[in-house]
């Protein structure tokens, strides 16, 4: 493990936004609930139990991220903060202006507190490939998929924040990084996403905070 990244932020949390990816489904926790890649990811970075705050919920698109969950964020001023959805976004559709404004306003959100933010590529789950949808719509959701990572990394840089390219986590293609369902990633996805972005963040987290 890397060192803890209280030095320049003690006792500031990480806090988790984002869908049921981010929130952990298919990586059970004995005591309860799910561990997931955050979970795997604070324990990398040192971050203990009751500092993890993950606010991730199922179905939530950045639209809901940022008006259900970052109203629970605003107070908490993190150290970290996690960004992991846009799948819900490519499977219903969205505005790129909107997607952009909503990116925006977490990734200000964040530079405002002090806090580092990384956001997760969104992947192309083996879901696409299995399901009965039609070949335009599998298209379409790959373009979205496609056009929201764009606007993940456009968004980001543009507010000085890390945004890891789809080749960082280029291992997340391997179906078996992936559930029985296809669209959620099992214990070994899990595992593989917190080890690289730890990676990312034990770096950017010994960077001096506002």
């Amino acid at each position: 493990m890397g060192g803890r990244p209280e030095a320049g932020g003690a006792g500031r949390p990480m806090v988790v936004l984002g869908d049921s990816v981010a929130e952990g489904w298919h990586d059970p926790d004995p005591t309860g609930g799910w561990i997931g890649w955050a979970g795997r990811l604070a324990r990398h970075l040192d971050f203990p139990r009751d500092r993890l705050r993950n606010l991730a919920e199922p179905g939530a698109t950045i639209e809901h991220v940022v008006r259900g969950q970052l109203p629970q964020a605003r107070d908490l001023h993190p150290r970290l903060v996690m960004l992991g959805c846009g799948m819900n976004d490519a499977l219903n559709g969205f505005e790129v202006a909107d997607v952009a404004v909503r990116l925006a306003e977490v990734f200000g959100w964040a530079r405002e507190t002090g806090a580092v933010a990384i956001a997760i590529p969104v992947p192309r789950p083996p879901f696409l490939e299995r399901s009965p949808m039609s070949q335009f719509r599998r298209k379409r959701v790959v373009q979205r998929i496609a056009d929201f990572n764009a606007e993940l990394d456009r968004v980001s840089r543009a507010s000085g924040m890390t945004f890891p390219t789809r080749e960082s986590v280029s291992k997340v293609s391997d179906p078996s990084m992936w559930s029985a369902d296809g669209i959620h990633l099992n214990v070994a996805g899990h595992s593989y996403v917190a080890e690289v972005v730890a990676h990312i963040a034990r770096d950017l987290l010994k960077e001096p905070t506002v």
